[in-house]
């Protein structure tokens, strides 16, 4: 029947024409649908969730699977290599049983490359230590620079010529290499270019020829309130970082320290602000001892002011020796910007130093903060925490006048102090655009909000939202359920791990829990849909209030070569033993008993070098020494078995 035959009959107001032929448009599209594709006529919400659970376990069970091929691939190259290269393999060995006098690494790895490089496929070493321990062969497939931005281009040449293919790693946005610690100029006035020369660094100068590949997931932050601002002002919004749930409170905290008038004051390192610093790094240690901890300061010379004061402090505190011990894998520590790349804690405390002079007055000297990378060195500051960072200062945001320093760098550090104060809100100057929701996101607001629950519709700060999350009831900014439907963020991602697995995982490890909305069944059975946000908003609750903590679901590969999952050993899980006699003549076996006790001694699948292979056969004839002619006979089966 023409839509336009059933109008009147509906008694709606003109104004609901439009909605109502959109409407029918939509059900005539949909009914087309299901007609013609019979997946979305047989869909069902909660068969498709138990799909995507399949989907997830698969997917954590075949990267545990790789890590476990990985590891048996490497033992079986190591017994292939010592088996081809026996000189060298007994080299080694006589290295490792020896107490002292070992020969030195360059001289080792001359003499016994091959077992070497396949016993210990990686190696870590600084760009400045390679000449003193590696030859000048090429001993490596790939070398790979981490921190690329901090490494002169000729630093790097030894560690490339070491290798077959070279992989650059790091970002142009943190800190460039500085000889700020060798002492030494780097100017050069030579019109001669070099290859090399012009370059900030071996970052720089490969991204001249090579094409990059960018990683834009930011996984170090609990809460994304910690990386905003630098994805906002450095990154330009272009990093993947996933919202807090209000877990933790307050991620994101700045404080200013007041100015004691007529006080002889440094100016570059303030006596107030080191001793409300102390303070803090005390207070931490006492009521969050499991937290890691690290301070950052500007310069050198407020870091060793700041540490004199801890130690002073810390002869009277020895209850707290064990949070300061050096000894634990994340200790404590108080670094100046400069060491403090590559580093993370769980908290940050982030000491500005510099302070106002005896009359009150902001000198506006910022040290290497007004230099042309300043804004690169409060990067790495800022970006450094994993749960929550405090933010010390002794003068506000707003009285920096960027009129007597344009640098860009002190621009960076008045917007992050102002974002410091206002407790991770304030971002810019512009303020904060609301995301719009789609219709069909709009639609299932509109029904959550009318059936009672505090929604918060895109929330996020990044390119990734959370289309509509949960508040609390009765505890503001916990937020403690995460809703996702299959709309328009769902599938923007074409890769089926991230969108159904990844996303996830990463905010259940976060503390969310998590719901998903099918557009098929809110389309089908929306008061059931809408029931089961209830009950599962119902169930966050709870777990709130108990404090049930989340964790994403983990690979377990808890099984290891040469051990069953059941934890039994394979090796009393051979095939059947072939039958012989112990202690005969070595002419009285035949090759193809030989050739069976190898297979016999193999089936237990543990990997082996053709020198264990022949011990264990010595043993299970009876044999009491290797003669020059069991040692052929053995080694004939052995080659003839494999």
């Amino acid at each position: 029947i023409p839509f336009l035959d059933q109008l009147p009959a509906l008694d709606l107001d003109s104004e609901l024409w439009i909605q109502a032929f959109d409407h029918a448009l939509a059900t005539a599209a949909y009914d087309l649908t299901v007609q013609q594709d019979p997946s979305v006529q047989g869909f069902e919400g909660r068969t498709h969730d138990k799909t995507v659970s399949r989907y997830q376990e698969a997917d954590r069970e075949l990267l545990d699977a790789a890590a476990r091929r990985v590891v048996r691939e490497h033992a079986a190259h190591v017994g292939a290599v010592q088996n081809e290269f026996t000189v060298q393999a007994a080299l080694v060995r006589r290295e490792a049983e020896k107490k002292s006098r070992h020969l030195p690494l360059r001289k080792l790895l001359d003499e016994a490359p091959d077992v070497l490089t396949a016993l210990f496929p990686c190696w870590l070493a600084s760009p400045l230590s390679v000449s003193q321990l590696l030859s000048g062969e090429t001993h490596f497939d790939v070398v790979l620079f981490d921190e690329a931005s901090q490494i002169f281009p000729h630093d790097a040449i030894p560690s490339i010529l070491r290798g077959r293919q070279l992989v650059i790693a790091g970002d142009r946005h943190q800190l460039p290499p500085t000889y700020f610690f060798l002492g030494t100029e780097d100017a050069d006035d030579s019109e001669d270019i070099g290859a090399v020369e012009g370059f900030e660094s071996l970052l720089d100068q490969a991204a001249s020829f090579l094409p990059p590949s960018h990683l834009l997931w930011h996984y170090r932050s609990r809460d994304e309130k910690l990386i905003a601002f630098s994805n906002r002002h450095v990154y330009h919004d272009t990093l993947v970082t996933f919202p807090g749930s209000g877990i933790i409170e307050s991620p994101v905290q700045g404080l200013v320290v007041p100015h004691r008038e007529g006080a002889l004051e440094s100016t570059d390192s303030g006596s107030n602000e080191v001793r409300r610093v102390v303070e803090l790094i005390l207070e931490h240690a006492e009521q969050r001892p499991k937290e890691s901890l690290g301070v950052i300061a500007p310069g050198e010379k407020h870091a060793r002011r700041l540490q004199a004061q801890l130690d002073q402090q810390l002869l009277l505190r020895q209850d707290l020796d064990e949070f300061f011990d050096f000894a634990l894998p994340e200790r404590f520590f108080i670094k100046n910007l400069e060491r403090v790349q590559g580093d993370e804690r769980d908290a940050i405390i982030f000491s500005v130093g510099y302070a106002k002079d005896r009359a009150g007055n902001l000198p506006h000297r910022f040290g290497p903060i007004t230099h042309d990378t300043g804004h690169r060195r409060l990067n790495v500051a800022i970006s450094r925490a994993r749960q929550r960072m405090t933010v010390v200062s002794s003068f506000r945001w707003d009285e920096i006048d960027l009129k007597r320093s344009g640098s860009r760098g002190v621009e960076f550090l008045r917007n992050f102090l102002r974002y410091a104060e206002s407790g991770g809100v304030i971002l810019s100057d512009e303020g904060e655009a609301p995301v719009p929701l789609n219709s069909f996101e709009k639609d299932i607001y509109d029904e959550l909000t009318a059936a009672g629950l505090p929604l918060t519709p895109q929330y996020g700060c990044s390119g990734y939202r959370i289309d509509m999350v949960a508040s609390h009831p009765h505890r503001p900014g916990r937020h403690v359920l995460a809703i996702e439907c299959d709309g328009a963020s769902y599938h923007s991602s074409p890769i089926a791990r991230e969108r159904d697995r990844l996303r996830q995982q990463v905010l259940v490890s976060l503390g969310w829990q998590f719901h998903r909305i099918w557009s098929t069944d809110w389309w089908n059975q929306r008061e059931i849909e809408v029931q089961r946000v209830l009950e599962a908003y119902e169930r966050a609750v709870r777990d709130a209030d108990s404090g049930v903590a989340l964790s994403a679901p983990e690979s377990n590969p808890s099984s290891t070569i040469g051990i069953d999952e059941d934890g039994e050993d394979r090796a009393e899980r051979r095939g059947t033993r072939p039958y012989l006699t112990k202690g005969l003549d070595i002419g009285a076996y035949r090759q193809r008993t030989l050739v069976e006790l190898v297979h016999y001694l193999q089936s237990d699948g543990r990997l082996r070098t053709d020198a264990e292979l022949l011990d264990e056969m010595v043993a299970e004839l009876g044999f009491s020494r290797k003669g020059s002619r069991i040692v052929r006979m053995l080694k004939r089966a052995i080659a003839a078995a494999t």
